[in-house]
């Protein structure tokens, strides 16, 4: 027999989830490591690639968007469907539109969205001096499920 839903999810970290208004490029993952679908990213200096948010280096005017995985590209794209791009490859980055990311908390519409400098995780509110990053033009547009993840909005493009 069919089960009804009460409630349903946001979906998952790095889900494209409006496309109407979404610009998606195509980076180098320059990193060392692996980058799971979702995180944010920024431009490497001098390259046509970008890299994980890094505590030292990292600054709000490199920010580029989010991993994201595109909706039309077949689960081969993604090696076994395991939801990030391996060291070298070639990641998928929102840099406007909508897409679904994981928080540490909730999430509020009209929130600002930070990067705890500690840890790299994704808060709404600002920590102490100097704890946390603004990610520019960055706002939550739905309130968070029982994930801990919510819909944002990239509104404008912030490099390329």
């Amino acid at each position: 027999m069919g089960k009804v839903l009460s409630t349903f999810t946001n979906g998952f970290a790095g889900a494209v989830s409006r496309s109407v208004d979404n610009i998606i490029i195509a980076l180098k993952n320059a990193s060392g490591g692996d980058l799971p679908f979702g995180t944010p990213v920024f431009l490497k200096a001098g390259e046509n690639a970008c890299l994980p948010f890094d505590a030292e280096t990292s600054e709000a005017g490199g920010f580029l968007g989010f991993t994201v995985r595109v909706p039309d590209k077949t689960p081969e794209t993604y090696g076994s469907n395991e939801g990030r791009f391996n060291a070298g490859d070639i990641a998928e980055v929102l840099v406007r539109g909508s897409v679904v990311l994981q928080f540490e908390g909730s999430a509020q519409p009209g929130d600002s969205v930070y990067i705890r400098k500690a840890d790299g995780a994704l808060v709404t509110a600002a920590g102490a001096q100097g704890s946390t990053l603004l990610l520019p033009n960055v706002t939550v547009r739905k309130l968070s499920d029982s994930a801990d993840c919510a819909e944002v909005v990239v509104t404008k493009r912030n490099i390329i």
